[in-house]
């Protein structure tokens, strides 16, 4: 069933002179029939000649034609002022005073395009005015019926919920025409098409769009007269609402599109708030899952269920971890990491992967997928990655994402989120990879030392291996650091480390003895090797050298 239009025709001269009381007095239309459509406010009698200070404007004046031919008559100044008050038209009744309308004041009107009516029959001006006034005044009662069904349309709408698309039906309905929702980059996001072909009504949408200069309030703009309305708070709106074709009403049709544009910010404002609280619902959840406060394997699915993730064969935790940031207060770090739980929460909607998902760390979100039947975890992980844009070494191409073993339930998974975040980290710490996502057999002891870089007791591990000889490198920059680095790397293969340094055999062992008695240690041993090749594992995480990992994949790693 069609909404019930309750556009109203605005009062025009054209629509006086149709009135009975009107055509009895045989009325002639001399001077300005193409503004005869102008919007009547009143109707004014006079049978003075000076009327500068006696009009609002969009009146008709009616007269008897004394203040064309009276003693103090000067028709064309009076007809000038007329105009300069933006009077609607002059309605002159003939008679043996004035038999007929003098050319000059004719050509006025006609130059200033106010038109000029001759009555050539004699009416009652008090029936005039009465037909008139009752028009208006049903005019405007009309007018505020208007906007009484107005506010009771779109406040039901935004009491429901309603979405953009009924938003704009409900408006196009009211002003009995199409109206588009386009973007601040003049894309469009819904439209009401209202009797019209898609293809007639958006041909050229942007380049049209542009050429009509955005307003900051409900107005007419552009070529094509569009009437336009900003969607968004003042200042920064993000959109406007658009009646793409001449208004027949411009002061409904505008009133109609401020509450249409109102209506659409609350949609808006609410639809963000829903999405927001949902996220701090399952970011709640996620938190008592990892943390092991949900003992019953049911209770989790069924909150879980409310939450819109549906049970799967399997649960996947991932772990997308963002570059981390100083920021010089609390409150701009929530923020921050409210909007990186957002830009996982629409790439797990792009990639169509049921989860929930909720801050787990500075700069991460955790993540864990529900796997529907037939759905490999290869597949799942390489949706999510696309949809966060990595595909490239980060942090340019989206966060890292880490992660962990999948389990059969989603207690199991949830419990095995810290190793998830491990797993990022270290592979954070790593050379800057093509890799789309990192495993714990990706990142090995390098993720182990990783993951416990701050801790004292590495820190003096490391400290008492390599001391002796950072201070030595401090001082004189001998290259020593870097030698061993490449021998243990070559696993203590002379010959090797010789050929790839480009040093000859006797002066390699000679810098060999100088770093085993700065070391302190027999570079021969196997165990001092391998202190020392954790040691400067630990060094290089936490100087920020990214060294690479043997083996280290393309577009797709798997364990």
């Amino acid at each position: 069933m069609r909404r019930r239009t309750l556009t109203r025709m605005p009062l025009t001269l054209r629509t006086i002179l149709a009135l009975d009381v009107l055509v009895a007095g045989r009325p002639e239309v001399l001077a300005g029939e193409d503004a005869l459509d102008r919007p009547v406010r009143w109707v004014h009698v006079t049978e003075v000649d000076d009327m500068a200070d006696l009009l609002g404007g969009h009146e008709v004046v009616l007269t008897t034609g004394l203040p064309l031919v009276g003693p103090t008559a000067d028709p064309q100044r009076f007809v000038t002022q007329l105009a300069q008050a933006s009077a609607c038209g002059l309605i002159v009744e003939l008679g043996p005073r004035l038999p007929e309308l003098p050319a000059d004041v004719v050509r006025q009107a006609e130059r200033l395009q106010l038109p000029l009516v001759a009555l050539h029959s004699p009416v009652r001006f008090v029936s005039i005015t009465e037909a008139v006034h009752r028009l208006i005044v049903g005019e405007q009662y009309q007018g505020l019926e208007l906007a009484q069904r107005t506010h009771e349309v779109f406040t039901n709408l935004s009491l429901d919920s309603a979405d953009a698309s009924a938003i704009l039906a409900a408006a196009a309905g009211l002003i009995d025409a199409p109206v588009v929702l386009e973007d601040a980059g003049h894309h469009v996001v819904a439209l009401a098409r209202h009797g019209r072909t898609s293809g007639a009504l958006l041909r050229e949408w942007e380049e049209r769009s542009r050429r009509a200069p955005v307003l900051e309030e409900a107005g007419t703009t552009g070529p094509e007269q569009w009437l336009t309305c900003p969607v968004g708070l003042r200042g920064a709106p993000w959109g406007r609402v658009v009646a793409p074709q001449p208004a027949h009403d411009p002061a409904t049709t505008a009133m109609v599109m401020q509450r249409a544009a109102q209506a659409l910010q609350l949609s808006r404002l609410v639809e963000r708030d829903a999405t927001r609280l949902q996220s701090q619902a399952q970011e709640s959840l996620l938190q008592e899952l990892v943390d092991g406060r949900v003992q019953d394997e049911a209770d989790g699915l069924a909150r879980a269920a409310a939450l819109g993730m549906r049970a799967g064969v399997a649960y996947l935790p991932v772990v997308a971890l963002f570059e981390r940031a100083t920021l010089p207060d609390q409150v701009a770090r929530q923020r921050r990491a409210r909007a990186q739980l957002e830009t996982v929460s629409d790439a797990l909607v792009t990639a169509r992967l049921d989860a929930i998902a909720g801050s787990v760390d500075d700069g991460g979100v955790g993540i864990v997928i529900a796997l529907r039947p037939g759905v490999q975890e290869d597949t799942a992980l390489e949706a999510l990655a696309t949809a966060t844009g990595r595909d490239g070494p980060a942090p340019a191409s989206g966060p890292v994402l880490g992660v962990g073993r999948a389990a059969a339930t989603l207690l199991v998974a949830a419990s095995r989120m810290r190793t998830a975040v491990h797993v990022a980290e270290a592979a954070r710490a790593l050379e800057p990879s093509s890799a789309r996502w990192f495993r714990s057999t990706d990142v090995r002891l390098r993720g182990l030392v990783a993951q416990l870089q701050d801790d004292e007791r590495v820190l003096g591990f490391a400290e008492s291996e390599l001391g002796p000889l950072l201070a030595h490198e401090a001082e004189h920059a001998t290259g020593l650091l870097e030698l061993l680095r490449r021998y243990v790397e070559l696993r203590g293969n002379k010959a090797a480390l010789a050929q790839a340094t480009h040093i000859s055999r006797q002066a390699l062992y000679g810098r060999l003895r100088k770093l085993e008695s700065i070391l302190a240690v027999d570079l021969d041993d196997a165990d001092s090797v391998l202190s020392l090749g954790v040691a400067l594992l630990v060094h290089d995480i936490r100087v920020g050298r990214a060294r690479p990992r043997p083996g280290t994949r393309g577009t797709t790693v798997t364990s």
